[in-house]
């Protein structure tokens, strides 16, 4: 049984089609390769490629050892951050603690020692020992306010405890040296200016806003002003070659 001759280009295309997994039972090919050499000899280097396509070495991936000690070592500083400002938020817990109980000793001590007699100012000394109680309580509430997460208040705090850490210090050096205050009394000022320290790092280290207005997210990406494949004439070389072949409605009409 004789077979029509192939041209030589289709033989190629076939003896490819093969080598490629395709089932081409077509024996005209077989009988050109018999007859062609040209086309026996790019066979065989087609053969001799494809192997060795599918039997070469395996080429090396990347190294993903660099990446990842990178990226862990990004995190070290998130980490440290999170440890450091649960150790201020503790700190400003227990500072506010200390204030609240400065002012219920406050309110105790001017009771018990009744001093209601002493006037200045139209007014007692007892309630001056009460503002002073009230100015330690509110104190105490903010620093504990801070603690249990209201970073926000931080911009209120610091620039009214700042304030007032640095004209009490001043007064205080004066009194001292006018002999008109006990140096032990000046300890309990102490906790303001620890606490003050702590707000400052609180800012610093967690990074707040200060309760400043943010800009809103924007939602979704920032395309650039081009023109898409399908909002205009301008096209890419896929819509080009959508756009020159009929679509099946035109076809059916």
């Amino acid at each position: 049984m004789t077979h029509a001759p192939v041209p030589c280009t289709e033989c190629r295309e076939r003896v490819s089609a093969r080598l490629d997994g395709e089932d081409d039972p077509f024996p005209a090919v077989d009988a050109h390769l018999q007859g062609c050499p040209d086309c026996r000899a790019f066979a065989d280097r087609a053969a001799t490629v494809t192997r060795l396509a599918r039997t070469g070495t395996a080429q090396p991936g990347p190294d993903l050892v660099a990446s990842v000690l990178t990226a862990a070592t990004g995190m070290r500083p998130v980490e440290r951050r999170r440890r450091a400002g649960v150790a201020v938020r503790a700190g400003l817990g227990m500072v506010g603690a200390g204030q609240i109980a400065l002012a219920a000793a406050g309110v105790l001590g001017a009771a018990i020692a009744g001093t209601g007699e002493m006037h200045m100012g139209g007014a007692s000394a007892e309630h001056f020992a009460h503002e002073s109680a009230a100015w330690n309580l509110a104190i105490g509430v903010g620093f504990a306010a801070v603690a249990l997460g209201r970073s926000r208040l931080v911009a209120g705090l610091v620039p009214v405890i700042g304030a007032f850490v640095g004209v009490l210090a001043v007064l205080s050096v004066v009194d001292l040296i006018a002999g008109r205050v006990d140096p032990v009394r000046l300890l309990a000022h102490l906790l303001l200016v620890v606490g003050l320290v702590l707000l400052l790092l609180h800012r610093r280290v967690l990074r707040d806003d200060g309760g400043r207005a943010v800009a809103p997210p924007r939602f979704g990406p920032v395309l650039p002003d081009t023109v898409l494949p399908w909002s205009g004439p301008v096209a890419g070389p896929g819509a080009v070659a959508h756009a020159d072949r009929p679509s099946g409605r035109r076809e059916a009409a």
